[in-house]
């Protein structure tokens, strides 16, 4: 048996291929085995590999299903007996995520035992389901697995984290779900304080690694309306440096984003119990213009009134029409953000 996958995603090799005919079969032999080491249970095959002519890496993914949170611990135990390593740092509660190395003729076996109404067990089966039943959604994932793997062929962490949005995406229309509603509401006082609050965890679970946590966006400016969400920046020496940081962050309940569109930034979100945006987390590099810019930006409209005072007259303006169309209602901001930059910058030279 081959040596199993470093235990920091970042150091994973990515590596995608076209779908194999053999993958239910060999999903039939491992669901066996395992059937025999948790009795009772349901055992599932999802994952890329379970989608039919889903290009994916070359992982068999496996639900075992129980009836409480108690009836899969006691799996544990046969399954290390088979081989499987358990991940002690998982941090999703009340589920169990082993592996199997990949050995000669065998493939890697990643294995989540938990409860039937689990709700990641529940959101991992519905993503599943949907791409069998929609063969466009599942061609445009296909393209986006082959697009990350070009793109990270070194690093398990930004390929599967490139990969969120699209996910999150498929779950609101499994969910029957429309379009996410964004609001803007009026300052509030409270948002400085859940940002120490927020700063204070992550730093701790991080173990100070970030060389800065700033708070940043529209909640950071006094009297400027906003989207309720906390925008937060982590300062980090390089892009490589930030990768260590995942797994750390993850564990407090973030989701991961890879890079989200801009280069050499990871991004991550935190959802409250009703599945809403409350924390965006930019990890940015020191120095870099992205880092620089949200300074800038953050400043200047805490020293002019007026300029805050017409973003904050854009902000209620494109709302009104672009309130389910969040990409829109960000992108109609870029000139203006474009403006204030500008004028910061001046203002920086002046000085």
């Amino acid at each position: 048996m081959t040596a199993a996958q470093p235990s920091d995603p970042s150091l994973w090799d990515v590596v995608v291929v076209p779908y194999d005919p053999a993958w239910p079969r060999m999903f039939g032999s491992i669901a066996a085995e395992i059937r025999a080491a948790c009795p009772g249970a349901t055992i599932e095959h999802v994952g890329s590999t379970a989608v039919p002519g889903m290009m994916a890496k070359p992982i068999i993914d496996v639900e075992v299903l129980t009836s409480t949170f108690a009836a899969a611990s006691l799996c544990i135990p046969a399954l290390e007996a088979l081989g499987y390593v358990a991940d002690v740092a998982s941090p999703i509660p009340e589920f169990h995520s082993l592996a199997r190395p990949a050995g000669p003729g065998q493939l890697q076996v990643n294995v989540a035992v938990h409860a039937l109404d689990h709700p990641d067990g529940v959101r991992r089966l519905g993503f599943r389901d949907y791409l069998r039943g929609h063969p466009g959604i599942a061609a445009e994932y296909a393209d986006l697995n082959r697009e990350l793997a070009a793109r990270y062929p070194h690093d398990g962490s930004s390929y599967t984290g490139g990969k969120t949005g699209f996910i999150r995406r498929v779950g609101r229309l499994v969910a029957g779900l429309g379009p996410e509603t964004i609001s803007v509401e009026p300052y509030d006082p409270a948002w400085p304080v859940r940002f120490e609050a927020e700063a204070a965890r992550i730093l701790s679970a991080t173990n100070n690694q970030l060389i800065a946590i700033e708070h940043i966006g529209s909640t950071s400016v006094p009297g400027l309306p906003a989207k309720p969400i906390i925008d937060m920046m982590g300062l980090v020496p390089s892009f490589d440096a930030g990768r260590h940081l995942v797994v750390p962050i993850r564990s407090l309940g973030y989701l991961y984003y890879g890079e989200n569109e801009i280069p050499r930034r990871h991004y991550f979100d935190l959802e409250d119990e009703n599945g809403r945006d409350v924390v965006h987390l930019h990890v940015l590099e020191e120095g870099s213009a992205d880092a620089r810019n949200h300074v800038l930006f953050r400043d200047y409209l805490r020293a002019h009134k007026d300029a805050r005072d017409a973003y904050a007259a854009l902000k209620y303006e494109l709302i009104a029409k672009y309130a389910h169309d969040r990409r829109t209602y960000t992108d109609q901001k870029a000139d203006f953000i474009g403006a204030i930059l500008a004028a910061a910058s001046t203002v920086g030279r002046r000085d």
